[in-house]
């Protein structure tokens, strides 16, 4: 909050500077023309003890408006004219030390008058003062009641984001367990010797995947492994027609990484570019770059097929990235150079 009060007077400075002088102004020519008797540097010693006075109390009421208000306000109200009398006698003292006056020179109307003076003047400014820190007091409770709103729509979003990757997290697409389990049959019938590496990779690919159901967070490492598993069934599947490598260093394995995002890159490649072509490639790999960390799915199947980007499960990942990082991370899917599609992520690295 004092960093707030100095950024916002090192910015307003000046302005409060124009009032003060403003206000010295003002005072002086209006304590010479009420007192013909004042000259120019009496009245101008006592306005600027009038607008010191003043820009003081009003900077109290505009960045301190909780002592004007509440169980405070009466004891800040209280200390306020208290000094503003002190402030009278101050001037009172100075003149009579200046024009070597003493305590008998000064005539009852004389002191009627200043003390009649300090009391208008004191209860304009608490009105002023009052004003203004109401005026504030409402303003900080419209502020707190915007930011409220605001973090429970957040709130909500992030909600239904979660609920959303739950429901991505639960679907481990049926399809393809009984494509691979009604493969797995096959060849144990036909005593294939691929059957029990086919069982094998898909109770890895379980292993793997049930704990993210689960999990709202996970590492990149973790779904590079899950994303080995899946293609490695699909491998097998696909009788040895798909090759695949993945290249994830140590350092970048450990950073932290949406759930399932690489899962989603994978299947859309073997599914839009190896399968209708039979054969090909993928290719995962994974850097640190400025702050952020970058994944790449490239395969050189039968390239994009339609408009870049437009798929159900490539939406759902830009959702997700909105809605987890804002506009620090982007999705980009872009044909590749001699046939093949390259998908690439890119989200800061904490």
């Amino acid at each position: 909050m004092k960093d707030l009060i100095r950024l916002d007077l090192r910015r307003h400075g000046m302005r409060w500077l124009g009032w003060y002088v403003a206000g010295v102004a003002v005072f002086t020519v209006g304590l010479m023309l009420l007192r013909g008797r004042i000259d120019l540097p009496r009245a101008f010693l006592a306005a600027n003890l009038l607008a010191l006075c003043g820009v003081v109390f009003l900077l109290s009421a505009f960045y301190g408006y909780h002592k004007w208000t509440g169980a405070r306000a009466r004891r800040t109200l209280l200390g306020f004219v208290g000094s503003m009398f002190l402030g009278a006698v101050g001037v009172v003292v100075i003149d009579m030390v200046v024009h070597r006056r003493s305590i008998d020179d000064l005539a009852p109307r004389e002191l009627s008058t200043i003390a009649g003076a300090v009391l208008l003047l004191g209860f304009v400014a608490v009105a002023l003062i009052a004003s203004i820190a109401n005026l504030r007091t409402r303003e900080a409770a419209q502020h707190v009641a915007l930011l409220a709103a605001e973090a429970e729509r957040e709130k909500l979003a992030r909600a239904g984001v979660q609920a959303e990757l739950k429901l991505l997290q639960a679907q481990v697409e049926p399809h393809f367990l009984f494509n691979t389990l009604a493969n797995v049959r096959y060849l144990v019938q036909t005593n294939s010797p691929d059957a029990l590496a086919m069982l094998d990779h898909l109770i890895h690919y379980l292993r793997t995947a049930l704990p993210e159901i689960r999990s709202e967070t996970s590492t990149l490492g973790r779904e590079a492994e899950l994303a080995r598993a899946y293609l490695e069934i699909m491998r097998l599947r696909m009788g040895g027609g798909l090759r695949y490598e993945i290249d994830v260093p140590e350092d970048v394995a450990r950073a932290p990484f949406p759930p399932l995002m690489v899962m989603t890159l994978v299947e859309n490649a073997i599914k839009h570019g190896v399968a209708p072509v039979g054969k090909g490639s993928v290719v995962i790999r994974a850097r640190n770059g400025e702050g952020t960390v970058r994944l790449q799915v490239e395969d050189d199947g039968r390239g994009i097929a339609v408009a870049p980007g437009q798929g159900l499960g490539l939406a759902n990942i830009r959702e997700r990235l909105a809605a987890l990082y804002g506009e620090r991370a982007r999705m980009e899917l872009a044909g590749r150079e001699g046939g093949g599609a390259l998908a690439t992520i890119e989200v800061p690295d904490r």
